[in-house]
């Protein structure tokens, strides 16, 4: 709990939370009881989710997403393991059946210009761990990097700090959006709506109001979800798909929740199917514990090459500049 805590960027609620489960045996018992990782994204979500069903609970009166004017985070301990404690049964069955899914479609500040350190100009996009789709619109949106735009007149603009090497902007053309995941998320579903603003830590009012004009977005877009594991549906996914057309396939803290082996196991999938038709890959996480910022890297076919690093929310993104 105290090593998540540091991930915590911009949450000092939770920063909090995270000590005072750290120092209950009963919290920390409940929370090894979900099943579903990182757990406790997973358990704060849980208990955000069922407050947002309750405005009135005791506890709401702390959480900035509910309240305009919360107590002082000082005051929540009790508060906290008392609603924890009495909604056992219910945080733990969202455990179970919920998972920690995309909901910050500003990484595609990160993820497009990605895109564009592949040859690709026209190809199909499969994401690893969809979720709602949000990330399957990256050219749907607007952005600005610093001084850079691209597309400045669109719906939904992201925007971010750029702490080196600019992006290089061109158009691209999507030629079909398919997502894959375990639990895909129908935008169009108020509870799944819920959970995903749940997902949201509770002072990122910011993030809450892009997250609900993403979903907007997403309702109108076609996207096809496949629902499974990535191992068992990508080889299928890309094999369905118009013969010899380029792909992009990327993923966005998701394979962190893969074993070694089962990353591997991606790879080697990919690998298979580029003998029939050009394959990009572009992936933005964190590759292992010691990482202090998700890492951004692409693969054309000629190996993983790393050409940045960004904040897990899209707040700022360093390109490395060119060997």
């Amino acid at each position: 709990m105290r090593d998540w805590a540091k991930h915590a960027h911009g949450s000092p609620l939770y920063s909090h939370l995270s000590d005072v489960v750290a120092d209950s045996d009963t919290l920390l018992r409940m929370i090894n009881r979900i099943d579903n990782w990182p757990r406790q994204n997973v358990f704060f979500a849980a208990v955000h989710y069922l407050l947002m069903g309750d405005p009135e609970a005791d506890l709401a009166r702390f959480y900035p997403s509910l309240v305009t004017d919360p107590e002082p985070i000082t005051d929540v301990d009790v508060p906290f393991r008392d609603f924890v404690v009495a909604h056992e049964a219910e945080i733990v069955a969202l455990g179970r059946t919920r998972f920690t899914q995309t909901n910050e479609c500003r990484r595609c500040v990160a993820l497009l210009p990605a895109i564009w350190e592949t040859p690709l100009s026209q190809f199909h996009l499969v994401d690893l761990g969809a979720s709602a789709g949000l990330n399957l619109l990256l050219d749907r949106y607007g952005y600005r990097w610093d001084g850079i735009e691209w597309h400045p007149g669109s719906d939904l603009v992201l925007e971010t700090e750029s702490k080196g090497r600019m992006p290089a902007p061109r158009d691209v053309e999507v030629l079909s959006r398919t997502g894959l995941d375990l639990n895909p998320v129908d935008p169009t579903d108020p509870n799944e709506r819920r959970w995903l603003e749940a997902l949201i830590w509770p002072e990122h009012h910011e993030r809450r109001q892009r997250l609900r004009a993403a979903i907007e977005l997403a309702s109108t877009t076609e996207v096809e979800f496949v629902e499974g594991s990535a191992l068992a549906t990508l080889l299928p996914t890309l094999a369905a798909l118009p013969a010899d057309e380029p792909v992009v396939v990327m993923n966005s803290f998701t394979l962190n929740q893969f074993t070694a082996e089962q990353r591997e196991a991606v790879d080697d999938q990919v690998a298979e199917a580029r003998a029939h038709r050009p394959i990009a890959r572009v992936s933005f996480e964190f590759t292992n514990r010691n990482d202090d910022w998700p890492r951004l890297s692409v693969d054309d076919g000629s190996g993983w090459r790393l050409i940045g690093q960004g904040h897990p929310h899209g707040e700022w993104i360093e390109l490395y500049a060119r060997p």
